[in-house]
């Protein structure tokens, strides 16, 4: 599954307050289509809405456009192409300014499907059953996060933000603030590995957004990530806020590199101020409306 790139970035340099890295954020949050259909998961390929942040790279192919199935063009969300060329805090800001509202943007569509979800089960409680459309939703999902529409204690526990401070932290680690060649050139921030053709490589994307959607559909179904899940969950229970460090612990096998990963991972977020995030609980007031 996922694993660390060969590649690694040195953290040192001034740690970023959250007060200063929040001008990252677009004035509203991008709304994300979250992806149903195939069975990889991404059958249908998501769309972050104008407006965009200015911050953020609209690249359209004049000859060919993409297209959703909906039939709404694809903006393609790519990282800044002299990022490899910027130093120090100029470069970290430049990936922060497209990674951070597209990490926001996914976890929002996420907690709109979890909103959905305890909707379905506040009736179920009261002895109302699923409509046809929410149990097609609900089959939809199921698959998508790799439970079962039978079980949607389980799938609570499956659909659910990840912590931003973590999302933010593995992906500066994993690309190199962006640098690196697979980030670059397949917009793939976070060291997912499939196969292709019998070599197992890091899988690309073709927007950013499509990386970060994967990256949580990674951590939210895979089960050598059940404890994450099962700690995340308690979190919720207990009233306790996300907390990106602690959950961070149960992502030994998100690397070879076993305990050491995590530390590395743990710098990152610890000197750039990442935790922050999940202190100001920035989600909230941003969950997309409708």
């Amino acid at each position: 599954m996922a694993c660390l790139l060969a590649t690694m970035v040195s953290t040192a340099g001034i740690a970023m307050a959250s007060s200063d890295v929040i001008r990252h954020l677009p004035p509203r949050t991008p709304l994300v289509s979250m992806p149903w259909g195939g069975d990889d998961g991404l059958g249908d390929v998501a769309v972050l809405s104008m407006p965009l942040s200015h911050n953020l790279a609209v690249v359209a192919d004049a000859a060919a456009p993409q297209r959703t199935q909906s039939g709404r063009p694809l903006p393609v969300i790519r990282l800044p192409g002299d990022i490899d060329a910027a130093m120090g805090d100029d470069r970290k800001s430049r990936f922060l300014s497209v990674v951070l509202p597209a990490i926001v943007a996914v976890n929002n569509a996420v907690l709109g499907e979890r909103a959905r979800l305890q909707a379905i089960l506040r009736d179920q409680a009261a002895g109302i059953a699923p409509s046809p459309r929410d149990q097609q939703w609900l089959a939809q999902v199921a698959r998508f996060y790799r439970g079962k529409a039978s079980d949607l204690p389980d799938l609570l526990n499956r659909i659910d933000a990840i912590p931003t401070s973590l999302a933010l932290g593995q992906a500066a680690l994993e690309s190199g603030w962006g640098t690196s060649r697979v980030a670059r050139e397949g917009n793939a921030l976070f060291g997912v590995m499939t196969w292709n053709n019998a070599v197992f490589e890091v899988k690309p994307y073709e927007t950013i957004v499509e990386s970060v959607i994967d990256y949580v559909r990674t951590l939210n179904s895979h089960p050598a990530y059940a404890e994450f899940r099962a700690e995340r969950s308690l979190m919720r229970k207990v009233g306790a806020p996300m907390n990106g460090g602690l959950l961070l612990r149960h992502l030994t096998r998100y690397s070879e590199l076993g305990g050491d990963y995590i530390e590395r991972v743990t710098v990152v977020i610890e000197q750039n101020g990442f935790a922050g995030y999940d202190r100001m609980d920035l989600l909230a007031p941003w969950v997309p409306q409708g």
